[in-house]
């Protein structure tokens, strides 16, 4: 396995985060506080090669992650890595937020406020710091909601 530290992974087409795969630049301007949960996690795999239909991709896709958690591939969507299913799944639900009102922010036609570099790592570490089991509770809760509209997903 290219990334041993990687117990999770989902891939995704979801529409805000596919949408800042799609645009030049960094896809993530930081400027909105749920944005800066990402600050320094992030890589872009710039080299679209159309469908991943054997390994090589994938390990071509592993390369170009790094050290990161998460990977914009451009013009195609985005891949999350995580220590456990939830860390990953609640990074991915965030993610999206971050990029949903990033697009939004965006469409305005004016400029963005980025936060300060600075600034931005310190959330970025102060929003780490109780992740594991945040991204814990926010799962089982989506789970119990699950459970109580859709029965039939328990079995």
């Amino acid at each position: 396995m290219k990334l041993p530290r990687a117990k999770a992974a989902f891939h995704t087409h979801m529409p805000y985060a596919t949408a800042l795969s799609m645009i030049e630049g960094e896809p993530l301007a930081y400027a909105g506080q749920t944005s800066l949960k990402f600050y320094g996690r992030t890589a872009i795999d710039s080299d679209y090669n159309g469908l991943a239909l054997d390994e090589r991709e994938g390990d071509r896709i592993a390369s170009a992650m790094g050290d990161a958690d998460i990977i914009f591939m451009r013009n195609h969507g985005v891949m999350v890595l995580g220590a456990t299913i939830a860390e990953a799944w609640d990074d991915l639900y965030y993610l999206e937020r971050a990029a949903e009102v990033q697009v939004k922010a965006m469409s305005t036609g004016r400029p963005l406020i980025k936060v300060d570099p600075a600034v931005a790592r310190a959330c970025a570490t102060q929003m780490r710091e109780g992740d594991p089991e945040s991204a814990r509770l926010h799962l089982e809760s989506i789970k119990r909601i699950l459970a109580k509209s859709q029965p039939e997903f328990a079995s």
